[in-house]
């Protein structure tokens, strides 16, 4: 199971938009190591799917 993927396939994936995901990290609800790192030699980050998943599990209304 891919437990990692880059961003742009993240976005694609998730269907959001690359802006809201840099947005969601410069407020610091992304933390790096955690939710999102950036490997070396590597131009773009990559992101934990199974962190986001559990951030959008506990971060989201009751509703």
């Amino acid at each position: 199971m891919l437990t990692t993927v880059p961003l742009s396939k993240y976005c694609d994936l998730s269907g959001e938009d690359k802006k809201a995901v840099e947005r969601r990290i410069e407020r610091g609800h992304w933390i790096k190591g955690t939710h999102f790192f950036k490997p070396a030699n590597v131009r773009e980050r990559w992101v934990d799917l199974l962190a986001i998943s559990d951030w959008a599990r506990s971060s989201g209304s009751n509703s």
